[in-house]
């Protein structure tokens, strides 16, 4: 039987860009909307806020672009509170210095991607759908869907190259992919050439935007990485 995330893989081919970006940033905006309508006050995601001081800057920034001024009020008061008892300490400077240094929960913060709630669910999905992919991609439906896609970015084919075990399989990703790749560099090249003043004359076809296409392509989604 096949599961929901494969239907959700399948229908993420159909759209522009990787597949895996595309279901990671729809998965992750509902996961911001549902905390902040639903689990603000969730004593178990308190709990995971507090160990990591917070959400990293992108994410934090994401959150913030909800325009939910009252949900995250709650949050940021709680965190300014939890700093604020931190460095109220009645110590003397050196002992409160170093003790702000070696805080653990200030030291996750430090290096919070590895910590921010919102990125481990990132990693999550994005291990998720790859795995579902690999363990499917035998399956006609899917390599056509894979076939007739814009494929995966760079990362995403990275890591989908040091989960698969198959070196089948990994061949002929690669393969499908590096034939998508030569397409890009062709419409980069018509696209350069009509910028030539000679050419200039000429109307943009499809190469219009492979300049964004190609980046997406090597570097993922904006908001993904």
């Amino acid at each position: 039987m096949k599961h929901t995330a494969y239907f959700n893989l399948l229908d993420a081919l159909k759209e522009n860009g990787c597949a895996i970006c595309f279901l990671i940033k729809k998965t992750i905006h509902k996961s911001l909307d549902d905390f902040l309508y639903e689990q603000v006050n969730d004593p178990g995601v308190r709990k995971e806020i507090k160990e990591s001081f917070g959400f990293c800057n992108r994410h934090a920034w994401q959150l913030q672009k909800f325009g939910d001024g009252f949900g995250l009020s709650i949050i940021y008061q709680y965190l300014s509170r939890l700093l604020i008892d931190k460095m109220d300490k009645k110590i003397d400077p050196k002992a409160l210095i170093k003790g702000l240094l070696q805080d653990k929960e200030i030291r996750n913060f430090q290096k919070i991607q590895n910590t921010c709630m919102v990125c481990k669910k990132e990693k999550e999905v994005e291990r998720r759908y790859i795995e579902v992919f690999i363990e499917n991609f035998e399956d006609t439906e899917l390599q056509l869907a894979f076939k007739n896609s814009s494929g995966l970015c760079l990362p995403h084919l990275l890591t989908l190259l040091k989960l698969c075990k198959d070196i089948k399989i990994s061949a002929k990703i690669l393969k499908i992919e590096a034939v998508r790749i030569k397409s890009i560099i062709e419409e980069l090249k018509e696209f350069e050439r009509k910028h030539d003043y000679r050419f200039s004359k000429e109307k943009f076809g499809k190469e219009g935007d492979s300049w964004i296409r190609a980046i997406e392509k090597l570097i993922g989604k904006e908001s993904v990485f």
